[in-house]
């Protein structure tokens, strides 16, 4: 049986998002407003930087030049990227286990994420992946943030372009607020959910996890 599988990034394999937080919170920091870079991806996530940010600046009568709004999130990737190394980032609990029994499993496996292409690649390179990740992509690539489905829809067509069309097709994720997105990409959807939270619609979610270790109950795997 020929199966792909494609995972988010942040937080469903590694916990980069905290990077991104970091720089965010380090930001505001420098215009005399402390959010706590845990509490930012609680308020404002799939919202951009740009938008979130230049709201709580308006709402708290902080003046800024919309200009160096814009330059800064132009630089946040270049910053993202040089603090990889420098940042303890860790994989998720299991993941490297999971990837590495998916990938002798003959699971083709792929990333999709809003991070920016250079950053995907040396992701993949610091944990060692380039064996097992065979395809990936930015959203970026495809001019639409997640959770837009083509932002999966292009890692499934990629792999499909270097092997061969699939029995089965699965999505990973760990935010429920996006799994009305997965379905749309015509993949069996994988909700990895962390904060044990209610389901909102049923039918969007075709299995439901609390760790990745729990894949080993859900797919098939010969050892």
């Amino acid at each position: 049986m020929k199966n792909h599988i494609i995972f988010d990034l942040d937080w469903t394999i590694a916990d980069t998002q905290k990077i991104h937080q970091q720089i965010e919170s380090d930001f505001l920091r420098g215009k005399g407003l402390f959010i706590d870079p845990k509490e930012i991806w609680v308020r404002f996530a799939w919202r951009t930087p740009q938008e979130w940010i230049s709201e709580v600046l308006l709402l708290n009568k902080i003046n800024f030049h919309r200009d160096e709004l814009e330059l800064f999130v132009s630089k946040k990737d270049e910053i993202v990227i040089s603090m990889l190394n420098e940042w303890k980032i860790e994989l998720m609990p299991y993941a490297f286990e999971i990837l590495e029994l998916l990938h002798q499993n003959d699971y083709k496996i792929g990333i999709s994420s809003g991070a920016c292409r250079e950053f995907i690649n040396q992701f993949i390179v610091y944990f060692n992946l380039k064996e097992i990740v065979v395809a990936s992509t930015s959203s970026n690539e495809v001019e639409k943030k997640k959770p837009n489905p083509d932002v999966f829809l292009t890692s499934f067509k990629k792999i499909e372009n270097l092997f061969w069309i699939p029995d089965n097709k699965f999505v990973i994720w760990d935010w429920w607020s996006d799994v009305e997105w997965w379905h749309k990409s015509w993949a069996k959807t994988i909700w990895l959910n962390y904060s044990k939270k209610d389901k909102i619609n049923e039918s969007y979610c075709d299995f439901e996890i609390e760790s990745l270790k729990d894949l080993k109950d859900i797919l098939w795997f010969n050892n």
